[in-house]
């Protein structure tokens, strides 16, 4: 069985930490999140906004596929419902913080999420980055 046929048939809605589960890691001093999603979801991609500490808006680069749909909470979107990553520059930042919304495939629309994004330098160049 798949994961959608051992909801579905248990009539089990994952939260929205299980639906969507986030790890961090470190490429040529650019951060990438890794977003992995649970069969039947998905993400809104214009929901996905990276803040720094002075709440400015950091720009990202999505890595994955999104499509247009129709959709019952807020009308023609972009959404992105498989596993995919962004890719940003942390420009020295030590917090970002992380917001995404998406929903569970005509069940739930989950409340929107927020993460930090914990940033360690060695002189200059990123050490350490993790997500809390």
């Amino acid at each position: 069985l798949s994961h959608a046929q051992i909801f579905d048939l248990n009539n089990f809605i994952p939260s929205a930490d299980e639906a969507f589960t986030l790890a961090a890691e470190i490429e040529n001093q650019s951060i990438l999140v890794n977003f992995k999603l649970v069969p039947e979801t998905y993400l809104y991609l214009d929901k996905i906004i990276l803040k720094d500490s002075k709440d400015s808006n950091i720009n990202f680069k999505l890595l994955g596929n999104k499509e247009e749909i129709e959709d019952v909470f807020f009308g023609l979107v972009e959404i992105v419902d498989s596993d995919f990553k962004i890719k940003f520059s942390s420009k020295e930042k030590e917090k970002i913080s992380l917001n995404y919304q998406g929903c569970y495939k005509n069940k739930v629309c989950y409340p929107s999420k927020m993460k930090n994004i914990d940033i360690k330098y060695d002189k200059k160049s990123i050490s350490s980055v993790k997500i809390d």
